[in-house]
């Protein structure tokens, strides 16, 4: 018993001898390669190469080793004993990667007919193995000879005997190399083999082709892959994600009924395409899009939804239009009201009821009319609960403009109730602590605004932030008079009294002259005239904001309001783009960053998907 108490101690006891020498070394070796890598950042490379040298000698297999070793050398203009270095690694380990690396040596070396001949010897060498035609090409891409690593997989084909292996590598490389041709060749050969990987595709030869002429290769060369494939419908999608690219709905709508009528889809495709080109703003384009599939009859699937979109396009393109006469708003009110006559006051239409209630109530200038449609959607049986929450919102509006506060934030605090923890929910309760504020009640309204602070979403609680803010600077001093007379201004605002909101504003220059409103007073001067119409008034307003008070929180709101005239109401793009990358330099942390940048590519005539 105690012999085999002693055997089993001194077992342990020569583990720990073993396992103690072995971690020694593992901690010495440790420390060389910090050694080591400290000397080649220092550009101590003989140093480096020394302690390189035993490392790799230790671990033939650390790539990281080796080629620190190599370029040690290199810099040491050691050519011989880097080529040395090279023929061994090749003689022990057989990878292509060596025998590259004594071209690259060669080359560097100012051999560079020794360099084409090793270079030509690794492709000779190559054998039909995927992997290893892999690995050469991405030895040569390595030290950058990108035309050997192409020879390599052509070569690669050949050993193999199958031209469509290697499609997306040599198309990379293709790419890299500015042969556009080439490169799309191959990317739509890797489609014909796999069509699930078409999207990705796209996106590869989006990100590749910038030049018109390029753009006609990939349209002539998707041409010819359907004329060889026609039974094969990814190609005629690429056409038409094409065209799209193009902003040329026209000619990706004639695609999109081809193959819409092969698969019998029942105008799918062209539904897609339409709403499409709203998202672009190509109105005229989504109109011919939608009137395709009404075409195809009222018993087909997308009929109603057809002609809704009609709807909507006809609206957005009307409304998109900052000179509108009476004449075309009456044009399109009677548009909805035959829609609606033809088709019913259903859940299905109460997106169109909506729609024609903002019309009579913003455009025309018809309140009670715009309250009894929202009235009746809200009777409407089977109408989802969130969009009658969007529609008592509106209404609460309405009611605002009608001077029936009360009303209004009995619907604002049904859609609070029902949407306790829903931005919904955030929305109308922002809303109602606004009203609060038009009225004067600034302690309830700050102390709603605070709850809003910490909204899900981002707007809201920016707005109730600032809303918060505003209340807090001018109520610090228990006189709030000028507060009040600002919120009635807002309020006349609301209301489209514009008269009366400019009285309010000048009376608290006049009776509270440098008063902290200052900025607010511009801000909402400017957005007075922006209703009126009064475009060139509006801009000297939002520059007074911009230059004097640029930094404060209403900096970004007012330069984006400018850019937002030039784009949409004076049509003057380049100035638009000027002030749209004027917010993208300054205020890049904006919320409105994302809104910007989208417009902003828009007028650059990038496609928005």
């Amino acid at each position: 018993m105690l012999l085999k108490i002693k055997m089993k101690f001194a077992y342990k006891f020569i583990l720990f001898l073993l396992f103690f020498a072995f971690g020694n070394d593992m901690v010495a070796q440790n420390n060389e390669e910090k050694l080591a890598a400290q000397f080649f950042s220092n550009a101590e490379y003989d140093k480096a190469a020394d302690l390189y040298e035993k490392l790799l000698n230790k671990n033939l297999t650390s790539f990281y080793f080796y080629d620190n070793l190599l370029q040690s050398f290199i810099k040491l203009k050691r050519f011989d004993d880097a080529e040395s270095l090279c023929k061994k690694m090749y003689r022990k380990l057989n990878s292509a990667y060596y025998m590259v690396d004594i071209g690259y040596i060669n080359k560097l070396n100012n051999k560079p007919e020794k360099a084409i001949k090793q270079f030509d010897e690794v492709i000779k060498k190559t054998i039909p193995n995927q992997d290893k035609i892999n690995e050469a090409s991405n030895a040569f891409e390595k030290r950058n000879e990108t035309e050997y690593a192409i020879k390599s997989y052509i070569n690669g084909r050949k050993l193999l005997g199958y031209i469509s292996v290697f499609n997306n590598e040599l198309a990379a490389l293709y790419a890299k190399t500015k042969q556009t041709q080439l490169m799309i060749d191959e990317y739509l050969g890797s489609v014909e083999q796999s069509p699930v990987i078409s999207e990705e595709v796209q996106g590869l030869l989006q990100n590749n082709i910038q030049q018109n002429s390029d753009f006609e290769l990939l349209k002539n060369s998707l041409i010819r892959k359907i004329k060889s494939n026609p039974n094969t419908d990814v190609f005629y999608e690429m056409l038409i994600w094409f065209y799209v690219q193009r902003k040329d709905f026209d000619n990706a709508l004639i695609q999109a009924k081809a193959i819409d009528k092969r698969l019998k889809e029942e105008g799918r495709k062209m539904m897609d395409l339409g709403y499409l080109a709203i998202s672009n703003e190509k109105y005229d384009a989504a109109i011919r899009l939608f009137n395709e599939v009404v075409i195809l009859g009222n018993t087909k699937a997308y009929y109603l939804s057809a002609k809704l979109g009609i709807l909507e396009a006809s609206n957005k393109k009307l409304l998109s239009n900052s000179n509108l006469s009476l004449i075309d708003l009456q044009n399109l009110e009677k548009t909805y009201v035959s829609f609606l006559a033809e088709n019913g006051k259903t859940n299905y239409t109460a997106q169109s009821m909506r729609d024609l209630g903002k019309l009579y109530a913003y455009y025309l200038n018809d309140i009670d009319k715009a309250v009894d449609i929202y009235n009746n959607i809200l009777e409407l049986p089977g109408t989802d609960n969130f969009f009658k929450a969007e529609c008592k919102l509106d209404l609460g509006d309405l009611y605002v403009i009608k001077g029936q506060e009360w009303d209004a934030m009995l619907f604002y605090g049904q859609v609070d109730k029902d949407f306790l923890e829903h931005p919904f929910g955030q929305e109308a309760k922002f809303r109602n602590a606004k009203l609060s504020f038009y009225l004067g009640e600034f302690e309830w309204a700050k102390a709603q605004l605070d709850i809003l602070k910490t909204a899900t979403t981002q707007l809201i609680a920016n707005n109730a932030l600032e809303l918060s803010l505003l209340i807090q600077d001018n109520t610090l001093d228990s006189n709030e008079d000028a507060l009040k007379l600002f919120a009635k201004a807002d309020l006349s605002y609301q209301q489209n009294k514009f008269n009366e909101a400019f009285q309010l504003l000048d009376s608290i220059i006049l009776l509270f002259p440098k008063h902290a409103l200052s900025d607010d007073i511009a801000f909402k001067k400017a957005q007075v005239y922006t209703k009126q119409k009064k475009f060139d008034e509006a801009i000297i307003q939002y520059n007074i904001v911009i230059n004097e008070h640029g930094s404060d929180i209403l900096g970004d709101n007012a330069l984006l309001n400018l850019a937002i005239i030039y784009d949409k109401n004076l049509n003057n793009t380049e100035e638009a783009k000027k002030q749209y990358e004027k917010f993208i330099e300054n205020f890049g942390s904006s919320i409105f960053i994302n809104e910007v940048r989208k417009r902003y590519r828009q007028l650059r005539g990038d496609l928005i998907n």
